[in-house]
């Protein structure tokens, strides 16, 4: 698993239960099982952490931002080379053996950088806008 998933799966975690918590919180407090004082007391916590929660989901969001803009130049970088290698291999400059190879590779790299970016941007679909 990428680090920056895990991370940005735990923070979401987080930030879920937080959230749960202050809604229980409220609930107690409308149903008059807490006092006024213990509520403000523990409502600024909760609010406090589901505040640093955010702006770390949204540091990881702008980190993987980042990552998929350099995933996507990647993917053209090597969508190119590629295309040099059919064009080189059409006008027979490159044999069939290092031709079969170097696609091989090249593919390999091309479909693990696609795989990255579609696992990064579905993840920052997640996050609530």
């Amino acid at each position: 698993m990428s680090s920056w998933k895990q991370s940005f799966e735990i923070v979401n975690q987080e930030l879920e239960l937080a959230k749960k918590k202050k809604q229980a919180l409220d609930e107690l407090l409308a149903k008059k099982r807490m006092s006024e004082p213990t509520y403000e007391h523990l409502e600024k916590a909760l609010t406090a952490s589901i505040l640093d929660l955010e702006a770390h989901q949204r540091s990881l969001a702008d980190k993987m931002t980042s990552r998929a803009d350099e995933l996507e130049e990647q993917a053209h970088v090597l969508e190119w080379v590629l295309a040099d290698l059919e064009v080189r291999r059409a006008g027979e400059e490159v044999v069939e053996e290092t031709y079969s190879g170097q696609k091989k590779t090249i593919m390999l790299g091309l479909d693990a950088t696609k795989a990255e970016l579609d696992e990064i941007m579905t993840s920052l679909e997640k996050i609530p806008s």
